[in-house]
């Protein structure tokens, strides 16, 4: 089999030659990195967007995620909140809000994963005013209850990261909420 010579930078030569030790030879690493990239290529993505998403999928696997199909969890949201109530469903969306909000621990990382998680929105956004924070919430894509709960799920978070409710207005296809730093935190 014949070979080429490429040219790579410098650290980037002698971190892939330490990895390749780890792994078998840096011939056969060198060559399965390139396979890679060519079938990236060939599917049109660049290896950034493949390991990107790859990434994603393991943030939402540590953070508790499953994918199931949206019709499933619209219409077995519906029939919750029917069976048993709209109490009992607000504060689990809460309650889960607020794990959530704990577990990332921060705004703007609270906000990224909102917006890496949920594929349905076509907007999400929260605006910081001095103490205030403004939160924006739109899809087309929500049922009746779904936004209901979706926003005691966001409230609960914002609370976790320190914000109180202040007002809000939720319908079909927005929630938008306005939020306040709770005193002492």
């Amino acid at each position: 089999m014949k070979r080429k010579l490429l040219a790579a930078r410098l650290d980037l030569a002698d971190k892939i030659s330490e990895i390749a030790s780890r792994k078998g030879t840096l011939y056969d690493y060198v060559n399965d990195i390139l396979e890679q990239a060519i079938r990236a290529e060939e599917l049109g993505i660049r290896l950034k967007e493949v390991l990107d998403d790859r990434w994603l999928i393991k943030t939402a696997r540590d953070a508790g995620f499953i994918v199931i199909p949206k019709k499933i969890i619209c219409e077995l949201a519906e029939q919750a909140y029917a069976k048993l109530g709209k109490k009992k469903m607000k504060k689990l969306w809460y309650e889960t809000g607020q794990w959530y909000g704990k577990y990332y621990d921060d705004l703007k990382e609270f906000e990224k994963a909102v917006k890496r998680y949920f594929w349905d929105l076509s907007e999400f956004k929260l605006a910081k005013k001095g103490e205030n924070l403004t939160l924006t919430c739109l899809s087309s894509k929500y049922s009746e209850v779904y936004p209901e709960l979706f926003s005691k799920f966001l409230e609960g978070a914002l609370n976790a990261l320190g914000y109180s409710l202040e007002e809000g207005e939720v319908s079909k296809g927005i929630i938008s909420l306005r939020f306040s730093k709770s005193k002492g935190k």
